[in-house]
């Protein structure tokens, strides 16, 4: 079943609010070596946190249709997340709940779908290829299990490219975090706008606000 009550009472808002996060052409740096100090230092870094909780903007394109919304990214520990997407009034169009093996995706019709597969849930009810498993290290800027040879990594230190598949994920823009690790506050680069394109399939992610969560034990 797709989200089509959803979509139809929001079409007039589609294009305008597509333009929001539309495709930007990434301003690259110069790029460097796996073994950098710089890129060990920040990859170092992003490994040893899996909580975080983010916001900001999806714009999703596909050859037939195309849908912006803002979302929100709560990740509590690996394989254990919350992705929902929702309109400029709070209006939610889906909720994700992911645990490991399985996952229930509501929508703002208020109905319930389960699943084992969260990638396959989301696009069975919404139409929507988002990989989302995949997503929580790429919006990190993680290349968990990526051959060093399908990575860019910009001069600063941080990710520049990822292809994994037939996936490749640009990200366009860095901004300053900070994470509160024992009591000190370490400065982090986190992706600000990534862009992720499979064949003629294009997600774009704007994101607004990072909040790096300490670990608990």
């Amino acid at each position: 079943m797709r989200l089509t009550t959803s979509k139809i009472i929001l079409s007039a808002l589609l294009s305008l609010l597509f333009l929001t996060a539309c495709e930007t052409t990434p301003v690259k740096q110069e790029t460097t070596v796996w073994d950098d100090p710089k890129w060990q230092k920040h990859y170092k870094l992003l490994k040893k946190f899996e909580q975080f909780h983010l916001k900001g903007r999806i714009g999703i394109t596909h050859p037939d249709d195309s849908f912006s919304s803002n979302f929100l990214w709560q990740q509590r520990q690996k394989d254990t997340f919350t992705f929902r997407m929702y309109g400029a009034f709070g209006t939610t169009y889906l909720i994700l709940k992911v645990q490991p093996e399985y996952s229930t995706l509501d929508t703002g019709d208020d109905e319930h779908f389960e699943g084992l597969d969260a990638q396959n849930l989301l696009y069975g009810v919404s139409g929507w290829d988002i990989p989302v498993t995949l997503m929580q290290d790429w919006i990190k800027g993680l290349p968990t299990g990526i051959n060093k040879s399908d990575l860019l990594i910009n001069a600063d230190g941080t990710l520049q490219q990822i292809k994994y598949l037939d996936y490749t994920v640009d990200y366009v823009r860095y901004d300053d975090a900070e994470w509160d690790l024992e009591g000190k506050v370490i400065p982090m680069r986190m992706p600000d706008k990534i862009r992720i394109v499979q064949g003629k399939n294009k997600i774009v992610l704007s994101i607004r606000s990072w909040d790096i969560e300490p670990d608990q034990d």
